[in-house]
């Protein structure tokens, strides 16, 4: 038996042992890896008073994404209204175009040519109800 405890403190000697410092910095780490895990910090008061300012944030990025978004639409929006206006300017123009080509003397006049009535070289004049029975009728 004393052969037994010899070998027994022999193996105790030779296993390293942890020093004393060594032990609470080992149950720190993994007291608070288990207090992460377990959800105790989630319960802290200083964790809880942050609350509100958590809840605040969040709420500013919902409404930053939010603003954003209505931004992107409203210069879509605003790009589709300027092709709009330029294409009407467009149309405007040539309309303009075609109606300044139309009011010229001569187009008048060849359309008048066909109808019988000519441009009168003088002042207009008022007709007389005699000549007008032949064309009330």
């Amino acid at each position: 038996m004393a052969m037994e405890e010899k070998i027994q403190d022999t193996i105790e000697e030779s296993q390293p042992t942890a020093t004393a410092a060594e032990q609470p910095a080992e149950r720190k780490r993994t007291n608070w890896l288990s207090r992460i895990l377990g959800g105790e910090v989630l319960q802290s008061r200083a964790v809880l008073r942050q609350v509100p300012l958590v809840v605040m944030l969040c709420f500013y990025a919902i409404l930053l994404v939010y603003n954003r978004y209505r931004v992107e639409d409203l210069t879509k929006e605003r790009t589709a209204t300027q092709d709009r206006i330029t294409y009407l300017r467009e149309a405007r123009i040539e309309l303009q175009k075609r109606y300044q080509e139309t009011i010229k003397i001569s187009q008048i006049a060849e359309m008048l040519e066909g109808t019988g009535i000519g441009i009168t070289a003088g002042p207009p004049y008022e007709l007389d109800a005699k000549g007008m029975d032949k064309y009330l009728d």
